[in-house]
């Protein structure tokens, strides 16, 4: 089949329809991009892999920011923004030019993003795994940033990071019960229940209590179906409640906080 290229922004051709890839469009429009030139806001986010609530997952317009007082970049396709940023917030990632990681998280929070929603950013810039930012770092683009919009949202998620949430619905869930009071839970911490080791998403030891956040791939991947059938027996075995949960106590957490508050407080 024959492909003809496509235009995503006036005068620059793809060979493809880069549809909702970020990434791709970014690229695309690097020849327009004059040297004052940076992307930031919720398209530097993607750029750094940042997780953004689905509500964003269709976007496809760029959001582009130059320092305050000098002139926007704004064709058909981007969104501009003025920015009172340091140079040194301003990097280059895979040959782009964005804002940092750390001064990108302070700018979601004032774009509006839920806290639940900037925590599960921040989780991911220091993930043990593979972190893109530290704490110190975080503490201090939030210094800069005083005095303006959103500051207050970024030093209540601050209190709530955890370097050991491996997925954005878990840190979400885990928001979720503690803003309704709920002790702070163990996240991925190894335990042993009946026989053998698990590593539950969130964990009460001292009560037997465990969350696990089963994705979609819980049920479509038929090993990963048949260790948690494993796994499930041990807890069982050990004397353990387990709460499975799914996309819907993501969407929805109160059957979930009514089903932890009577296994927390029997």
């Amino acid at each position: 089949m024959k492909h003809y290229p496509t235009a995503p922004f006036h005068g620059l051709r793809a060979d493809a329809d880069p549809g909702f890839d970020l990434h791709a469009r970014a690229r695309i429009f690097l020849p327009r991009m004059p040297p004052r030139a940076f992307y930031v806001g919720r398209t530097a986010a993607a750029l750094h892999g940042l997780p953004l609530p689905p509500r964003y997952s269709a976007e496809t317009h760029l959001h582009v920011g130059v320092m305050a007082g000098e002139r926007r970049v704004d064709p058909l396709g981007v969104i501009p923004h003025h920015f009172r940023i340091d140079r040194t917030d301003i990097v280059v990632r895979a040959g782009l030019p964005v804002t940092s990681v750390c001064r990108t998280w302070c700018d979601l929070a004032a774009s509006g993003l839920r806290l639940d929603e900037l925590v599960a950013a921040g989780d991911r810039i220091i993930w043990r795994r593979s972190p893109t930012g530290t704490l110190d770092e975080l503490r201090r683009a939030v210094s800069r940033y005083d005095g303006r919009r959103g500051v207050r949202s970024m030093r209540a998620a601050m209190g709530l990071l955890s370097d050991r949430s491996d997925s954005a619905p878990e840190s979400e869930l885990r928001v979720a019960i503690l803003l309704a009071g709920f002790p702070q839970p163990l996240v991925n911490v190894d335990a042993r229940v009946g026989g053998r080791v698990v590593h539950p998403d969130l964990s009460w030891p001292d009560r037997r209590v465990a969350i696990e956040y089963e994705g979609d791939h819980h049920r479509t991947d038929r090993g990963q179906w048949h260790r948690d059938i494993r796994r499930d027996g041990s807890y069982a075995e050990g004397g353990w409640s387990l709460y499975r949960a799914t996309s819907e106590d993501y969407r929805d957490p109160h059957e979930l906080l009514l089903w932890l508050a009577r296994r927390l407080t029997r």
